[in-house]
């Protein structure tokens, strides 16, 4: 049996894996869920068969940066003869409930048609970041959240138009917000909340107000805090690290360097 690898994320309607595959043992594949799926491959086969409802029967071997996506109820089933090499995808599962919540009247009661092996660039621009999210040593649920969504959208075709901008009010309540939960995790679906939109709405007027989006924030408020605390008070990196909300050194080493462009302890030693 191939040798699998798995990083998971599960939230607010949400959930995704990335999975890796090492050895060149065939496998077959069977499912009809009760969730849209998503992928995004990058899989080499010697031979191989997908069927899925619907869609004629492929034999496709090349499926580097390719894209499937099945709705609810729809059955996939299949067998692959693996090239001897890791192959992997990134894949997403998510509610069809939580898409007409967040797109209200756009939302059409009749699912998309699945596809199967296409390629669309800024899908899969999507799903490559999804994919760089799960593969960090810690998950950043706001960051893994928002980009779901986005990925979501795309799936059911809803393009850019105009959206308002937060008012100052929306936008004095989310940083207050934030500041008082930095040592929290903050999710997607509370910011949306305390602005009283949909999370896609909020995170539309959130960039066309402050020219970042919500992870972005989080993010700088969180170093921002944590710049104050290596000035002032005396506490090792690694309890400043979650002061701020960060779950490992690593991770606020990572974020505190991407904001500063330098280290948490250089930073201190040249204060």
């Amino acid at each position: 049996m191939a040798h699998v690898a798995r990083a998971a994320f599960d939230l607010n309607g949400f959930s995704a894996e990335y999975v890796e595959l090492s050895g060149a043992e065939p496998y077959d594949f069977r499912s009809r869920g009760e969730n849209h799926y998503l992928a995004l491959h990058d899989i080499t086969l010697t031979d191989g068969e997908l069927r899925v409802d619907g869609l004629p029967t492929l034999h496709k071997k090349d499926l580097r940066d390719t894209i499937t996506f099945v709705p609810k109820g729809c059955g996939i089933e299949g067998w692959c003869q693996p090239q001897p090499r890791t192959n992997r995808f990134v894949a997403m599962y998510f509610d069809p409930k939580a898409i007409r919540d967040d797109l209200a009247g756009r939302y059409s009661e009749r699912d998309p048609a699945p596809f199967a092996y296409s390629r669309d660039p800024q899908l899969r621009a999507t799903l490559k970041k999804l994919e760089a999210v799960l593969r960090a040593p810690h998950v950043d649920e706001l960051h893994a959240e928002s980009v779901c969504l986005l990925a979501s959208l795309e799936v059911f075709g809803v393009m850019a138009d105009r959206q308002g901008r937060l008012s100052d009010r929306q936008i004095a309540a989310v940083t207050d917000f934030v500041e008082g939960h930095l040592q929290a995790t903050v999710g997607l679906a509370e910011l949306a909340a305390v602005a009283g939109l949909s999370r896609f709405h909020f995170s539309r007027a959130f960039k066309a107000t402050t020219g970042e989006n919500p992870h972005s924030f989080v993010q700088r408020r969180r170093i921002s805090r944590a710049v104050t605390l290596l000035a002032q008070v005396d506490l090792p990196i690694d309890a400043i690290a979650g002061a701020v909300g960060y779950k490992g050194t690593p991770q606020f080493r990572r974020a505190f360097h991407e904001v500063m462009g330098t280290s948490p302890l250089k930073y201190r030693l040249q204060r």
